[in-house]
């Protein structure tokens, strides 16, 4: 049975551990792979090696090494050293990873030079408002680049009812928000092209744990910057060493302060205003999924908003 000077103790040390900030650290900007190419196209029985750099929490390469996966050993697989080898007529997806960081190579396996190997899709725009239409232009080739005429795509929208996309490959926004748009082509599926229908994202603060959270935050393009604003209904907990983080998780709080985008550190609850781009000038309003409060110094998450 624990003694009250040990509960005492345990304590002082939880509470402890929220307080302070590690100035010394170097700035965090997420560990990353980056393949060497996104997407390959192969006869069967061809083999070609890909690689893969890895790149720390604070943007430093480091050699280490990556492990390699198919989606389907059926289509295509991969060895160690970075080889695949294709076997049948398909596609897979092929996973670089270390830690927490991934990244993907779409494989298509054709079994002649005149079966569809490559889908794309473009747009002129990646933002629309909501009612605005947008030609999605696509281009269908063989292995050997030459365009294919006669192949009927059948499109695709993550969410159709932010955007719906017609036969004719006719876009239109319905609502704020995202969607992911692909086109297939005689089974072969094309590069993903993300839609952000208006120019501001917003959620709501939802508490973490026995901690309180809550409010309103938006993400919105103002004039060429990015910018995150708090409403006036802002509150949350504090401890010396409360931060505001951009992240695309919101369970774990070292991996935000890994892999997040750190903002500022904040003292009281109400509005507040931050602007993104001046702390890293190339993030886009899709980046990221959630706004997180966290206590840095013992990674704890106070509460996140979602991004819609």
């Amino acid at each position: 049975m624990a003694t009250k000077s040990g509960i005492l103790v345990l304590s002082i040390f939880y509470l402890s551990s929220c307080i302070g900030v590690d100035y010394v650290d170097d700035p965090i900007v997420g560990e990353k792979i980056i393949v060497s190419i996104e997407s390959l196209a192969l006869m069967i029985g061809q083999a070609q090696k890909v690689t893969a750099q890895y790149f720390n929490k604070y943007g430093v390469e480091e050699s280490v090494t990556v492990n390699w996966s198919s989606s389907s050993t059926a289509i295509a697989t991969i060895d160690n050293s970075g080889t695949i080898t294709s076997l049948l007529p398909g596609q897979a997806l092929v996973f670089a990873s270390f830690n927490e960081a991934i990244d993907t190579i779409r494989v298509t396996v054709v079994g002649d030079i005149n079966s569809v190997a490559k889908v794309t899709i473009s747009s002129e725009k990646a933002v629309l408002n909501v009612g605005e239409t947008l030609d999605l232009a696509i281009t269908v080739s063989n292995i050997n680049d030459q365009p294919l005429s006669g192949k009927t795509p059948m499109w695709k929208s993550s969410n159709s009812l932010v955007v719906s996309v017609t036969s004719a490959g006719v876009a239109t926004a319905l609502a704020n928000g995202l969607s992911t748009l692909t086109a297939e082509v005689d089974g072969v599926v094309s590069n993903s092209l993300i839609i952000t229908v208006g120019s501001s994202r917003s959620g709501t603060f939802v508490k973490s744990g026995g901690y309180e959270a809550s409010g309103t935050a938006t993400l919105s393009e103002d004039s060429g910057n990015l910018i995150l604003e708090f409403g006036s209904d802002f509150k949350t907990s504090f401890a010396l060493g409360t931060f505001i983080y951009l992240s695309n998780n919101n369970t774990s709080g070292s991996a935000v302060k890994s892999n997040g985008l750190e903002l500022q550190q904040i003292t009281q609850s109400g509005a507040h205003t931050f602007n993104v781009s001046l702390k890293s000038p190339g993030v886009k309003l899709t980046d990221y999924k959630y706004v997180i409060i966290l206590c840095k110094p013992a990674t704890v998450i106070f509460g996140s908003a979602e991004l819609k």
